[in-house]
């Protein structure tokens, strides 16, 4: 028996244009009134999340930053972080490869230079970004609940990025989204680890726990213990993780993975 849901957002609930379907508050309301909680476990900062959870209604502590922080409402159960001043030098010449680099912390969103790719995702959450290069002693201080290295246009880039990382010495481990993306978090965060704090929290035992997702950042989660489902345009490296693999892409696939295994 199924009596926690926990949802992966981006290319599983939203798509491209990262707006929530008119569908899903009503869709978790009756699922909760089926006795089966609802909740997120995202990439995303709380920041850019505080606005979709009130959207979709959902009442319990999410996941954010790739298992980096716990949110109950407003208030961080759990935030793990590392220190960005190792990582000085590959972090600089990620803009002399012209990546887009997206730092998060305590939740907020910053970022040191103003790439298209970075004006652009401004644009399309209503809400422009302004370029704040850091001190000497904010690069020696700062510690990210989350670093995102964005290559849109699949260079290759982020293999050498990815070398680099490999040789400094730091409290990061990053996760390579194929030829796009690296992203990186403290070292003993992850999606599986939190669920681990969360599932405590809301007192749920793994057996009795769904998780659905799309992508690489799921792998962990769905090889977590918990009964696990992939939405039809899941990648191909996390694909044969998931126990059910839908037929039904995004929210579609959500609404079919519950389907699937809670029979409602």
């Amino acid at each position: 028996m199924i009596r926690l849901v926990i949802s992966d957002m981006d290319g599983t609930i939203i798509g491209r244009n990262e707006q929530v379907p008119a569908e899903a508050a009503e869709f978790i309301s009756n699922l909760e009134a089926h006795g089966i909680l609802f909740t997120i476990a995202t990439g995303r900062s709380e920041g850019y999340m505080q606005s979709k959870i009130k959207q979709m209604g959902i009442r319990h502590p999410y996941i954010a930053t790739n298992g980096a922080t716990i949110m109950n409402g407003s208030c961080a159960v759990m935030r793990k972080q590392f220190s960005i001043a190792p990582l000085r030098q590959v972090l600089e010449h990620c803009r002399e490869l012209g990546l887009s680099v997206m730092y998060t912390f305590m939740g907020e969103e910053r970022t040191e230079f103003l790439s298209d790719w970075v004006l652009r995702e401004g644009e399309k959450r209503g809400r422009p970004y302004t370029a704040e290069p850091f001190t000497e002693e904010e690069w020696a201080c700062l510690k990210a609940d989350k670093i995102l290295i964005m290559d849109p246009a699949r260079s290759g880039a982020v293999f050498e990025v990815e070398q680099l990382l490999n040789a400094v010495e730091s409290d990061a481990v990053y996760v390579r989204y194929r030829d796009k993306a690296l992203e990186l978090n403290e070292k003993t965060a992850n999606k599986a680890a939190a669920i681990e704090k969360l599932i405590q929290i809301l007192q749920v035992p793994m057996q009795e726990v769904l998780v659905i997702g799309d992508d690489d950042n799921d792998i962990e989660m769905f090889s977590s213990g918990c009964k696990s489902a992939a939405v039809g345009n899941v990648s191909e490296n996390a694909r044969p993780f998931a126990d059910y693999v839908c037929r039904a892409a995004l929210f579609d696939g959500v609404k079919e993975a519950i389907a699937h295994f809670c029979r409602i």
